[in-house]
């Protein structure tokens, strides 16, 4: 009877550890099958795409500012392996060199305005993202998903960079399974806006201050803003926008056209390897003379910062530029925001980067190199 029992109780040992390892295994198992699983999402075309539930290789193959919205919305900047050399350069030259070291980064598959689908084959992707609004980038994504490989749109066609960054961020977490992150970002971006928008609703329309936004300056000619991102800049921080005439996305305009318009406020855009002093000193291009203009005898003229990418473009620090854009206008309306504390804090919330005071300086004064 004795021996029955020991054997009795050495089978349920037996079993027991049995079960343990099946059960062990079962769940290793499991989460193996969560890994692999891929996932659908809808991207901007409206389409339904299927993306490997593990993700190792990323390829941007437009140019547009979606490194720095991938980053903050939880990619891993070690698994990008393809940028277009607009992108690249852009990175390098900005902060977000501080969170990601891009400059091994390919950009082989670049040919111009073109996409060569051999040699993004050649870095053997997981996932494109690429602009749908683009007709050659989307067809370099139709010949890619032929041959296999998952491509996600993303557009640059919404004139809203609040909405153009949440949009982006939103279907980034989707792709990676970061939703959560994704949600703080729109979240903060939705709430400056409402702010800021609140706040300009005061002043009465014959008061607002006129404005414009140069899209580029350099030595071939100035262009302006026109019904690209420009128009919900100045509509949301309440300018009275002189350029709303003007019909195409970015125009080119002459000076006498400028001084017909006379700006209260002139906002330079980082694609200039010009600065605001260069316009107010007239160091900027031979002959051309801004010192009558209203807003260069006021000193409001303002270079756009540089921060995770440029800030005219909607990108990942776009509810930062809509306040800077907003305090310069009305700086009496925004006088409880410290920009630098403001940037500081995003910086290291988002990005997990700690800015010195030098840092901000340099955000603030993009180096000429950094110019696109």
């Amino acid at each position: 009877m004795k021996r029955m029992k020991k054997w009795i109780s050495l089978l349920l040992l037996i079993t027991m550890a049995l079960s343990l390892f099946t059960g062990c295994g079962g769940n290793q198992a499991a989460e193996n099958d969560a890994v692999v699983e891929s996932r659908t999402v809808v991207d901007a075309t409206g389409r339904e795409i299927t993306v490997p539930g593990e993700i190792n290789r990323v390829v941007i193959m437009s140019t547009m500012p979606l490194a720095s919205v991938y980053c903050m919305a939880g990619g891993d900047p070690d698994k990008l392996v393809g940028l277009t050399p607009e992108s690249k350069n852009a990175a390098v030259n900005s902060f977000l060199s501080q969170v990601a070291d891009l400059t091994d980064v390919s950009t082989a598959f670049a040919e111009g305005d073109a996409v060569n689908v051999e040699e993004v084959m050649n870095l053997n992707p997981d996932v494109v993202f690429y602009n749908s609004w683009h007709t050659g980038d989307a067809a370099a994504a139709e010949q890619l998903e032929e041959l296999g490989v998952a491509c996600v749109g993303f557009t640059t066609d919404i004139p809203s960079t609040i909405e153009s960054v949440n949009t982006w961020a939103t279907l980034i977490g989707q792709v990676l399974g970061t939703e959560m992150q994704a949600g703080e970002i729109v979240a903060y971006g939705e709430d400056v806006e409402k702010m800021v928008m609140d706040r300009v609703a005061q002043i009465p329309e014959d008061e607002r201050r006129s404005a414009l936004i140069l899209a580029n300056y350099n030595s071939s000619g100035i262009s302006a803003a026109g019904t690209t991102f420009g128009r919900y800049w100045l509509a949301t921080i309440g300018a009275e926008n002189v350029a709303m005439e003007l019909t195409s996305k970015v125009v080119p305009v002459s000076l006498e056209q400028i001084y017909e318009w006379d700006p209260e406020v002139i906002y330079l855009n980082s694609f200039s390897a010009f600065t605001a002093e260069d316009l107010m000193t007239n160091n900027a291009v031979a002959g051309h003379d801004w010192s009558g203009l209203t807003a260069v005898q006021n000193g409001d003229v303002y270079k756009m910062p540089l921060g995770m990418y440029y800030w005219f473009a909607p990108c990942s620090d776009s509810p930062l530029a809509l306040q800077w854009m907003a305090k310069h206008l009305y700086p009496d309306l925004f006088t409880d925001i410290d920009m630098d504390k403001e940037i500081k804090d995003y910086f290291q919330k988002f990005y997990g980067v700690t800015l010195s005071d030098e840092d901000l300086h340099t955000l603030y004064n993009p180096p000429a190199e950094s110019a696109m």
